[in-house]
């Protein structure tokens, strides 16, 4: 089998700090055909503009989700709405069939709060660079 290789940009460099961690989140699917179908995931890592998750859900691309993420004392969840940006199988099964990159969209100073509260992220929203 012939591997491929995906181009990498000139100078490529992730301008926003991602958090790596295994937890459970839920979702659910806001795209039709599939509107409303709910599903376990792993959250793998979170930034302020998104997040990578693995599940046995199927998802297409450009997909809306919603996810809920969880505070640390456990106390309430607040639900993160993103297009699914990528999706690929996942090499690590155990953790979740799929493997999905999720950019997060109409993101409030609330939801920023949260993660910088609950994730350790940055507590400014992204500049526009």
């Amino acid at each position: 089998m012939k591997k491929i290789l995906r181009p990498q940009s000139k100078g490529y460099k992730r301008t926003n700090r991602r958090v790596v961690m295994v937890k459970s989140v839920k979702g659910t699917v806001l795209s039709s055909p599939r509107e409303g179908d709910t599903f376990r995931a792993n959250l793998i890592n979170v930034s302020s503009t998104g997040c990578q998750i693995y599940s046995n859900k199927s998802v297409d691309n450009n997909n809306m989700v919603s996810l809920e993420l969880g505070s640390l004392d456990g106390s309430h969840n607040v639900a993160y709405t993103g297009k699914v940006v990528w999706a690929r199988k996942n090499p690590m099964k155990s953790m979740g069939r799929f493997a999905y990159g999720v950019n997060f969209e109409d993101m409030t100073a609330e939801h920023f709060k949260f993660l910088e509260t609950n994730y350790s992220l940055d507590p400014s929203p992204p500049s526009a660079e």
